[in-house]
Order: structure tokens, then C-alpha cells, then sequence
């Protein structure tokens, strides 16, 4: 099993931050156009869902308001990630190393997908997501135009 793990800073506070990555309003702008849909607890379950269809699903795992979102992940927006078994995703929200004020280090961590072509290109699919995320924090404007359903 492979365990994909990228970190970045991002200039906006850790709010902004946890509010692009669980509001449905904004997660389009920088997720291929999925829409988060997340509750306020663990427990409970939650989906990114594009033109009506779910396209991830599972539960939420760990949710610390601003610092940290665990979460099952079972992808189904295409046949060869939907063959894949219930992996883990983990966001965590902190302070950068120098403690900067108004950048936020944001870390990933997915595991649990097995060593695969397919887990590769998930793991190319999170450098674009999360660089999409920093980018609209920083600048206000999409890195790419958010795919149509």
C-alpha cells in the first residue's frame, strides 16, 4: 500500500483555508468543479459531488474545525478508480515551521491505495488540486477553469 503525503504553505489564514476546502461554494474553483458537501462531525458521511452524481464518498473520520479533516475516500468518477479499495485522506492545518503570520501550512496524507498506475495518477490529481486551492487563496482566480459536468 502506498502512502501519498504533500505539504505546502499557503498565504491565508488557516479559516480561509478550512472554509475552501468544506464549502460547496468554493471546492469547484479548484477540485475539477466537485462540490464538497461536509457535516460538522466525525462520524457522519460526506461526498464531492459534480453535475448531481457523487463522484467520492465515505465517512469523516476526524474533524477538528480549522486544524484537521480525516476521512474514508472510495472514488467513483471513473471505472479504474472505482475498482479501488477504501483508501484514507487526511487533512492537517498548521502553523508553518517559522510560524509566519497569515500563511498556513496545509499537509495531505492519503493512504491505504495500493502501489497502482491509478494511485499515481490520484497522486498527480492532489498537486493539481492543492495547487489550485493555494492559488485561489492567494490570487483570487482559478489556476485552471473548473471542468463541465
Amino acid at each position: 500500500m502506498s502512502t501519498q503525503k504533500i505539504q505546502l504553505a499557503i498565504k491565508a489564514p488557516a479559516g480561509e483555508v478550512w472554509r475552501a476546502l468544506t464549502d460547496p461554494a468554493i471546492s469547484p474553483a479548484y477540485y475539477y468543479g466537485f462540490e464538497a458537501r461536509f457535516p460538522t462531525t466525525a462520524g457522519e458521511p460526506y461526498s464531492y459531488v459534480m453535475g448531481g452524481r457523487e463522484v467520492i464518498a465515505g465517512t469523516v473520520t476526524d474533524y477538528v474545525e480549522g486544524e484537521r479533516l480525516g476521512m474514508t475516500f472510495r472514488g467513483s468518477w471513473a471505472p479504474d478508480v472505482a475498482e479501488l479499495p477504501e483508501s484514507r485522506v487526511t487533512y492537517v492545518l498548521s502553523d508553518t515551521a517559522m510560524a509566519v503570520p497569515g500563511l498556513t501550512q496545509l499537509t495531505l496524507t492519503h493512504d491505504g491505495l495500493p502501489e497502482s498506475t491509478t494511485a499515481e495518477d490520484i497522486e498527480h490529481g492532489w498537486v493539481l488540486i492543492l495547487s489550485g486551492l493555494k492559488t485561489l487563496l492567494e490570487t483570487s482566480a482559478p489556476l485552471v477553469p473548473a471542468p463541465t459536468a
